[in-house]
């Protein structure tokens, strides 16, 4: 496909073309234009220009001010946004991420040199022409991470371009170069004045790329684990590799806490900062692995994970090393029931079995019970079975 028919090149090119026919400068920048020549999915594309934020404004119908004061505005264009930056140069990382001082400049060359890593320091023309100061064409050539300008002065503005560098790595295959390396072992104690949530996005993508292999190794070679929130208790950890790549913050937590089970999953989501959907299915996938190495594959384990959760079961299973000789999908697909509400007795039902007994935690219980026995095959779920089943359940705990 030309790249003037892709979708969003083609109405980024529209934003350019106005720009221009305003007398002004205008390329697109960044990760799109590696992207476009990796040959990958182009998700979204940036804009760099010479005109001021307030030139843009007066251009286009649709302009969002999301960073006015450093230059940058969105602009709506066929209903697709594009971020659309004054050329610009940054100094004083004060609080290692935001820069204190930000100026804007004359040339899309000035611009590029700010940027972290040579592939991402490209541009193109509305026309398809590159613009390259900084060897980026050939560092994706000979797939190489190397950082526009001195690593170490790229890595004290933002610590976080360490983790980027690696997480790049796993996902695209590259290789970090040498010297780029022994930076991130020297400055590496700087992550620990990035915020959890920054690192947790860039840990996720490492892990969870296609070559994380690279990464996570990478990750221990550097010393980078050493300074991750739980890892750093325990670095032992940190070289255990999963042997299927995992795919999100779920399976990772589930993954790590078999190599450190000192550490409960709840402290894991906790340290990360993660959310409590993320913890909860976390939980419930270690749960499961728990109950698999003590018990096997029971039909009760695949119950309790629900067809939610059990992708992702089976995935971190792998990724520790289990094989299971039968089908965990098609064998949870025929239990008899997959949820407690498919019982053919409910609340009320057996409320009405025990009306002497006030309500309290025994009937969650009793029901939980009864899910357990259907699921196993141990009792028939029809209505008259349930009963008697529960009955002599009541028998035996009452005495």
């Amino acid at each position: 496909m030309n790249f003037k028919e892709h979708a969003l090149f083609g109405p980024a090119i529209e934003v350019i073309s106005a720009i221009e026919n305003h007398g002004g400068e205008a390329f697109m920048v960044g990760g799109c234009v590696r992207d476009f020549l990796l040959g990958q999915e182009v998700k979204d594309v940036d804009i760099a220009t010479s005109l001021r934020p307030e030139e843009i404004m007066n251009i286009f119908d649709k302009v969002i001010p999301v960073g006015i004061e450093h230059g940058t505005v969105i602009v709506r264009q066929r209903s697709l946004s594009f971020e659309v930056t004054t050329y610009r140069m940054e100094e004083d990382y004060e609080d290692y991420r935001h820069p204190s001082q930000v100026y804007f400049v004359s040339s899309i060359e000035q611009d590029l040199s700010r940027r972290d890593f040579t592939m991402n320091a490209m541009a193109m023309t509305s026309g398809g022409k590159l613009i390259d100061p900084f060897s980026g064409e050939e560092a994706i050539r000979e797939k190489k991470i190397e950082t526009v300008g001195s690593p170490s002065d790229r890595f004290e503005e933002d610590p976080l371009r360490m983790m980027r560098a690696l997480r790049f790595s796993s996902q695209l295959g590259f290789t970090v170069s040498p010297s780029v390396l022994e930076v991130i072992k020297e400055k590496s104690v700087l992550l620990q004045h990035l915020s959890v949530e920054r690192l947790a996005a860039e840990f996720e993508k490492t892990v969870a790329g296609p070559w994380y292999r690279k990464g996570l190794n990478y990750l221990a070679g550097t010393g980078v684990f050493a300074h991750l929130p739980v890892f750093c208790t325990c670095t032992d950890a940190a070289g255990r590799l999963p042997l299927v790549r995992l795919r999100d913050w779920s399976e990772m937590l589930s993954f790590y806490h078999q190599q450190i089970p000192g550490v409960p999953v709840e402290d894991w989501g906790r340290k990360w900062k993660l959310s409590n959907s993320t913890k909860k299915k976390a939980r419930n996938i270690s749960v499961a692995v728990q109950m698999y190495k003590e018990r096997g594959l029971g039909d009760y384990l695949l119950y309790t994970l629900g067809e939610a959760d059990l992708y992702n079961w089976i995935n971190v299973m792998r990724s520790l090393g289990y094989e299971m000789e039968t089908d965990p999908v098609e064998r949870y697909r025929s239990l008899p029931i997959h949820s407690r509400s498919e019982l053919h007795l409910d609340t009320e039902e057996l409320l009405q079995l025990f009306p002497e007994r006030k309500k309290g935690k025994w009937i969650g219980e009793y029901l939980n019970a009864l899910v357990q026995s259907v699921v196993e095959g141990n009792c028939v779920n029809e209505k008259d079975e349930l009963i008697k089943w529960i009955i002599e359940l009541d028998r035996q705990r009452q005495g």
